[in-house]
């Protein structure tokens, strides 16, 4: 089969068109066509379309390969990261849970000296303020790796969703290039 680019093709059809311009009719009865030059061009492109048509199916099947990946990824990824940002919110939990646990103890010994009990009471409530702060900012930072990824993957999505527009478009073009060559 000979391998011919677009430009080769529609050339081949302007010369059909042509001769088909320049001939005289009467009827459906057309005078002054060489029946083989215009069957030869019509075998060359017919020879020819059907490679630019496959290297166009190929495109779109691999955008679809590639987009079904990408969302499978997406998915992996989405998965991972809500698991990351679970057990960094748990990690926080725990850290946070063993210094309440340690304030209390602290708070109850303090207790039992009456001239430091004031003292005590406002290094618990430090410590305990101290845990929530790290608890929250633990789940900041997990809200934002989160959102980090997901960002991510967005942009990896629209870059696979541009591909595909792209190969949609190019095979547009080629078949209403081949419906303009039927007419």
């Amino acid at each position: 089969m000979i391998n011919t680019d677009v430009l080769t093709i529609r050339r081949w059809l302007r010369q059909l068109d042509d001769l088909l311009e320049k001939s005289r009719s009467f009827g459906p009865i057309v005078f002054g066509l060489n029946k083989s030059e215009c069957l030869n061009l019509v075998q060359q492109i017919l020879a020819n379309l059907p490679s630019d048509l496959d290297k166009a199916e190929r495109v779109l099947r691999e955008s679809e390969r590639l987009v079904g990946g990408a969302q499978m990824e997406a998915r992996m990824t989405l998965e991972q990261a809500q698991q990351e940002a679970q057990r960094i919110l748990d990690q926080a939990r725990r850290e946070a849970e063993a210094i309440l646990e340690r304030a209390r103890a602290e708070q109850e010994r303090m207790l039992a000296q009456t001239e430091v009990y004031q003292l005590a009471e406002a290094q618990a409530r430090e410590i305990v303020e101290v845990a929530r702060k790290k608890a929250q900012q633990i789940e900041r930072g997990a809200d934002e790796y989160a959102y980090e990824i997901l960002t991510q993957l967005e942009g990896t999505l629209a870059k696979f969703m541009s591909t595909i527009q792209n190969g949609k478009v190019y095979l547009e073009d080629h078949l209403n290039q081949r419906v303009g060559a039927r007419r």
